[in-house]
Order: C-alpha cells, then structure tokens, then sequence
C-alpha cells in the first residue's frame, strides 16, 4: 500500500511539473536573429523619436505637448543607454542613423511652422510611432532571450503611457 501511494505521489509531481509550460529565460551571451533585430529597431525607434521630441521642444508653446516632449527625451535617453548595454553584450552593431520613414517625419515637422499645425503633426507622429514601438515590444517579450525579455516588459509601459498621452493631445487638437 505504501509503494502504491508513493507511486501515486510520483505522478502526481511529474503531471504538475508538465503542466509548466512557460518559456524559460535565457541569459546566455547569445542570442537569436530576431532578438538582434528587436534590439537595432527599438536603438533607431529611440533616437528617432528623441530628435523628434527635441525638434518639438524648439518649435512648440503647447504645454502638454512640451510636456510629453520632455517625458519622451527622459525616457528615450535612458532606454537608449540600456539598449546600448545590450548590443555591447551581445556584440550587436548599433547605428546612429535614422531610417528613412523617420528621416521623412523629420524633415517634414522641420519645414512646418510654428504652431497649431505643427503641434498636431508631431503628435500624430509620436502616436504612429508608439503604436508600432509598441507592437514590436510585445512582440520581444516573447523572445527567448531573458535580457531581451526583461528590458521589453520594462520598457513597454512607458511605451504605452507615452502613446496614451500621444493619443490624447492628438484628440484634443483636433
């Protein structure tokens, strides 16, 4: 009867064990292909979106819009200095460029004039901008490596709170 109960006590243990399918993290030095591009996109994804806030901070009065600038610069550098930290460890190459599409928002919100036009055209920017930054996030919180996962799920409030505010100027100024 004894053996019979530890058998079953056995089972037990091993269908609860099963039962754990959660993704394990992985913080060896190497990572996959998709983590190296997660890690170049969210780089470009963060000076993107500091040059265009800066821009903001020089051609804008509106307070909100002033104010989610800021916000963004802060917390944009910071994600910057931790995305660095990735690519160092991992060996991953970083540009300092931007990509086309945000050399075309740039160069646009730089020939707009000062004003309401030009407050609504950047917060529309930053809302198209955190929805993608977002989706791409989500998507690297399922990456199998557990520095790209931890810096993901860190990141990605910010990234939602930024594009609540975002959404919300854009609303507004309509």
């Amino acid at each position: 009867m004894r053996r019979f109960g530890a058998v079953l006590l056995l089972v037990m243990f091993l269908e609860i064990l099963a039962c754990n399918n959660r993704k394990g993290k992985n913080y060896n030095k190497s990572i996959d292909a998709d983590a190296v591009t997660f890690v170049q996109a969210a780089n470009e994804d963060a000076l993107a979106e500091i040059k265009l806030s800066q821009l903001a901070l020089q051609r804008t009065g509106d307070t909100a819009i002033i104010s989610m600038a800021k916000a963004i610069v802060a917390h944009h550098n910071s994600a910057g200095a931790d995305i660095k930290k990735l690519a160092d460890k991992y060996h991953i190459t970083l540009s300092d460029q931007l990509s086309t599409i945000h050399q075309q928002s740039l160069q646009s919100l730089e020939k707009m004039p000062k004003g309401e036009g030009f407050d609504k055209a950047y917060a529309q920017v930053m809302v198209n901008d955190h929805e993608k930054a977002i989706a791409l996030f989500k998507n690297a919180i399922n990456n199998t490596s557990g520095d790209i996962q931890d810096f993901a799920e860190e990141t990605l409030p910010k990234l939602e709170a930024h594009f609540k505010v975002a959404n919300t100027i854009c609303t507004d100024l309509k």
